[in-house]
């Protein structure tokens, strides 16, 4: 098996480093999701 160019590493590098970016994003859209929701139930019930 040869050794791939460095073209595609860094190709892979950079989609690996996207779909990082992409999981840290969803997860702090899911913990802002669900602190409005805290916040909407608190000031609803108060």
């Amino acid at each position: 098996m040869a050794s791939p160019p460095v073209a595609s590493s860094q190709v892979t590098d950079y989609s690996s480093t996207r779909m990082r970016v992409w999981r840290v994003l969803s997860m702090l859209a899911a913990l802002v999701a669900v602190v409005v929701g805290l916040v909407v139930i608190v000031t609803s019930a108060a």
